[in-house]
């Protein structure tokens, strides 16, 4: 077992050595985020961050799955087969090929382990990889390529990136200027009243690819700064389900509505000084919740939505929730979520 902070031992530099000496291990980092990067025999199986997405996030975005058909998995694996992988679980059913697979978890591990080689301060945590811990990507990864893809990808990160929040419209014809591949995807979701997190949420691309292809296109006088700045409804979340979490983050943001997510119930009072229009809660602790932010001067006025299988009961009936039924369907959630947008300029 190794244990040492960021200080003392770099975390390229001891999964290089690990892959040298073809080594099977997790390594874990705690700091501003938590991370895990699994290796067999030296190579790359595995690696996410947490607050990160999630593998089902990246079947969405990628357009291998839909948002049913992620949380019917997850609610399958955790009745079913709690000990199986979400990936290989899909693989299993046949919802997804062994390339979708490959594509998604790919996608996973690199904007993991750009995020990671990204951190200044933290704890690094090496240990042996019990067998059958993690089965993950059909075929491992080099941990030399996948070092050097993300290390790439931070250098560009940390040269150039738009403002999450930003909108931009196109400046000139695109077909004058010498574009790479993926900034003609992006190009597809910029309309100008879109947000950045929205066109990179819709693009499929890592979130931090798209902030700094946009980042280039703006320098290159190809977009501007939208003059009109559409007010896109504030919605917070507090779900006890992480693949909820993440889904609703991803299809709201998406969609144009701002996201906050809260940890916890106090969490979620904090985040009630920004005023947000409505409050989406899943849980066992979402009546506690619905009555602790109806009490809150900034509360009173939100809509409440409730996130179950069944309409909420009698008890919740004073605190005017509303149902969000359980799987979440896009169309549901965003049409019992349109009202939001009244009033809105």
């Amino acid at each position: 077992m190794i244990r040492a902070t960021l200080e003392e031992l770099d975390l390229a530099e001891l999964l290089k050595a690990l892959a040298l000496g073809k080594k099977s291990a997790v390594v874990s980092f705690q700091g501003r985020v938590y991370g895990r990067v699994h290796l067999l025999s030296g190579r790359i199986l595995y690696a996410r961050t947490e607050p990160g997405p999630h593998l089902g996030e990246y079947l969405v975005r990628l357009g291998h799955l839909t948002l049913e058909e992620v949380q019917e998995l997850v609610e399958r694996q955790g009745r079913e087969n709690p000990g199986t992988p979400l990936g290989a679980l899909a693989l299993e059913l046949g919802l997804i090929g062994e390339e979708e697979l490959r594509e998604a978890l790919t996608a996973q591990v690199l904007e993991a382990l750009a995020t990671l080689l990204g951190e200044k301060e933290g704890e690094v945590l090496a240990e042996p990889l019990v067998e059958g811990s993690q089965v993950a990507l059909p075929e491992t990864l080099d941990t030399g390529w996948v070092l050097m893809e993300a290390a790439r990808r931070l250098d560009e990160w940390r040269r150039g990136q738009v403002d999450p929040d930003e909108v931009l419209h196109l400046a000139e014809d695109p077909t004058r200027h010498p574009l790479p591949p993926e900034a003609w995807g992006v190009l597809e979701h910029l309309d100008g009243v879109r947000r950045a997190r929205s066109v990179a949420l819709l693009s499929g691309l890592p979130e931090e690819e798209v902030y700094h292809l946009l980042h280039e296109m703006k320098a290159r006088g190809l977009l501007r700064p939208s003059t009109l700045l559409p007010e896109d409804p504030l919605v917070a979340v507090l779900a006890e389900s992480g693949v909820v979490r993440r889904l609703l983050l991803y299809l709201l943001e998406a969609h144009r509505f701002r996201v906050l997510l809260a940890k916890d119930l106090e969490g979620l009072l904090r985040l009630l000084k920004e005023r947000p229009k409505g409050v989406i809660l899943q849980g066992e602790r979402a009546l506690e919740a619905a009555r602790r932010v109806r009490a809150h001067p900034e509360g009173r006025l939100a809509s409440l939505y409730l996130v179950s299988e069944t309409p909420p009961g009698l008890l919740f009936r004073p605190l005017r929730v509303l149902h969000l039924p359980k799987p979440l369907r896009s169309q549901e959630v965003l049409r019992a979520l349109a009202s939001l947008r009244k009033g809105a300029s």
